[in-house]
Order: C-alpha cells, then structure tokens, then sequence
C-alpha cells in the first residue's frame, strides 16, 4: 500500500501511522482540533512507588513519534466533507483552516508565545513530546482582525498564519478511523450533583487536576461507579470498561500523596483490566483506600460538605460525607461520530461506536468500543497491518 489516511490523531490514531508508515506506507493525518494527542494530554501519570501500567508515558512516547517520522504527515484543524470509494482509490475531499503550526518544522524556540499579542499560542512538554497549538478562539484572526506577528517571530517558517480556508483532496489505498470518544456528561443524572455542587467532578476532570497539582481538594475524597455506564435506564447497558482502573489507580495516587487522606471506592463489581489486577486492588487496599460495594443514589449539600446516600434493598439506605465526590463517567462515540460513519460507510452498534471494518475502511481504538490505553494502541496497529494486508 502506497499512502493511507488516518482519521484522528489521538493513541491510536498514532499508533495506526506509526505501523504503517514503518511497513512503508505515506500516511496522512487528520485532525480536527489544532492539537495532536487527544485526550492523553490531560491523562496524569499514576505512579506511585512503581509504574501503574497506564500506559501514559507510553503514549506520550508513541505521538512524539508519528510527529517526527518523515513519512507521516499530520493536518491539524482539517474537517473531512466527502469520500469517494468509485474509483481505484479512495478520494477524500478535506478543508482545512489557519493558523496552524507545523510541528515537524517547529524547533521549540518559544518566540510565537513572546510575539502573539492575545496569548492564543500555547506550549505542550511531557515526557519527550514537545508541542505548540493556537487556540483559534482567542486569535485575532478568529474575530477577523490581520495578524501574522507568530508567522514572522518563527525562524523556521512553521506557522500559517493565514485564516482562510484551504480545500485539498486526498487520495488513499486506505483509510484508517480513529477518532475516538467523549466522555459521558453526567447532567443528565441530576441527582449525583454535578455542575450543581462544588466538590463534585467527573474522572477526566480529575485526571487533569492531577497532572498539575498533588490532591483534588479536602481530606476526604470519593470515586462513584459505573456513571454513565450499565444503566438500561439511559440506554447505555455496557460497562466502559477502563472506568475501574483509572479510579482506582487515581485512589492509590491520592492515598499515596496524601497518606491521611479518606479515600473510598463506591463500585458495583470491580472489572478485571490486568493481568495482575488481583495484586494492585489487594495493594490499593493495603495503602489504605476502602473499596465499598454499592452505587449512590444521590449527592446533596451538607454543612460544606458533599453527603452522599446509598440505596440497598437488603440493609436499607446509607449516608456518608466527604469533600470531594469523583465520578468515574463512561465512554461514549465521539461528537459527530454520525456522520464520519455516513462519509466512510462504517456501521455503528446500539450503542453508536463503529464497526471495525467497511471494505478498505478500517475503525480502531476507542470509537470501536471502551479501551484502555494500552488496548488503544494495540487495536491501531492491529488495524493498520490488517489494512495493509487487504489493500494490496
């Protein structure tokens, strides 16, 4: 196969044009934000005294390495308007928008950041990958005033400065869809307290919070279950899969810090997500986090405080306070996972994440269903060898 376009450059994403562009194969990528990564770059690291296995670093490791190989190209703020499958290749019709930053010429020398008068240009650094993006809202050209002042600072030439919009049309033996998930929004279940209460947050907003700083607050901190997940009632009767070991690994993070924290798990069942998961929940529970089996029902103000009750039918209801209330939410299909599976004519489940292959489509990682990380990863490359195999 000669040249394949990737959809998404997030883990998988990544790891997809990293396998192909290694067996040989030019390899375009397209992304619609201005960053490279997706959601990884707000994932924290959750090591304590050893490596957790959550594939962070990894990660990290793997998008610093699509954007270096010279075979891979990646198109950032790039929306995807048609594809045609009629002829001997796939032909994809793709707009794409300034200012952008092209992060193989970019050689991290920080003048765009000194030279950019709104501060709409931001630098990335974590564990090897090193990346700079404009947040388009708050540039000047989003609002239709000339600007070319990061443009000139570079010394490199790696900033397009211009906003107009460029149309180009690709052409592939293949196309790879990775473009991943969003998070459930727990609003929808009023009762658990979220954008009502201070001290409750969702599990990816705690996942950023720990990047930056030791503790999400208080003393005592709780990680609520299956939020957005195996619930009829909401249509979305499947388990998520990863929500078990990203809160548990945050608990041991946040008892290890913080070694006279209250930390508990509410949960249903705890799923199996290692190999060794026995040993890690048994050493979680040693350093002192307490693993309670059962769903609040609810979340209500008290005295400064988050009360959290307990329904079950056998003992009757609970209560119990804490600081700060996690909630371990879903996954779900990306927004606008609708029409890229119209566009490629991938199916989609019940649930709306997409089936793994359509003729000389392929769809990998988390917008096939819930994985992890390291999961991620893995289906990319899986899917990238089997495209390659069936576009020859």
């Amino acid at each position: 196969m000669k040249h394949a376009l990737v959809v998404g450059a997030g883990v998988a994403g990544c790891s997809a044009a990293l396998e192909l562009a290694r067996c040989g194969t030019s390899v375009t990528i397209l992304e619609r934000s201005s960053r490279v990564g997706g959601k990884v770059l707000s994932y924290c690291c959750k090591a304590t005294d050893s490596c957790s296995r959550c594939g962070v670093c990894i990660a990290h490791e793997t998008i610093a390495e699509a954007i270096r190989h010279p075979k891979i190209r990646l198109l950032t703020n790039a929306k995807i308007e048609s594809a045609d499958d009629s002829g001997a290749r796939f032909s994809t019709k793709v707009t794409v928008s300034g200012p952008r930053i092209d992060l193989r010429a970019c050689i991290d020398c920080g003048k765009c950041l000194d030279a950019c008068p709104q501060k709409a240009i931001s630098r990335y650094s974590r564990a090897g990958l090193v990346q700079y993006s404009v947040d388009i809202s708050a540039c000047n050209l989003s609002n239709r005033r000339e600007c070319t002042l990061c443009a000139k600072a570079c010394p490199v030439d790696a900033i397009d400065a211009s906003s107009r919009m460029q149309a180009m049309r690709i052409s592939a033996d293949g196309v790879l869809v990775a473009t991943g998930h969003e998070t459930f929004d727990p609003v929808v279940k009023p009762r658990l307290g979220y954008r009502r209460l201070p001290g409750v947050m969702t599990g990816f907003e705690a996942e950023q919070a720990l990047s930056g700083k030791l503790d999400l607050g208080g003393s005592s901190v709780a990680f609520v279950q299956c939020v957005g997940s195996r619930d009829p009632s909401l249509c979305r009767n499947f388990c998520s899969s990863i929500c078990c070991a990203y809160a548990l690994r945050m608990a041991r993070v946040l008892k290890t810090r913080n070694p006279g924290a209250d930390v508990t798990v509410y949960y249903i069942d705890i799923q199996h997500f290692d190999k060794v998961q026995s040993s890690f929940r048994a050493g979680v529970e040693r350093a002192g986090v307490k693993l309670v089996r059962g769903i609040p029902s609810s979340v209500s103000p008290s005295g400064g405080r988050v009360e959290i009750t307990i329904d079950d039918p056998a003992t009757g209801s609970t209560t119990a306070l804490h600081d700060t209330v996690v909630l371990s939410v879903g996954m779900q299909p990306a927004d606008g996972a609708e029409d890229i599976a119209g566009v490629f004519g991938l199916g989609r489940s019940e649930f709306g994440f997409f089936d793994a292959a359509a003729g000389r489509v392929r769809a990998a990682g988390t917008c096939v269903e819930p994985q992890g990380m390291i999961e991620a990863m893995a289906s990319g490359r899986a899917a990238a060898l089997e495209l390659s195999g069936g576009a020859r």
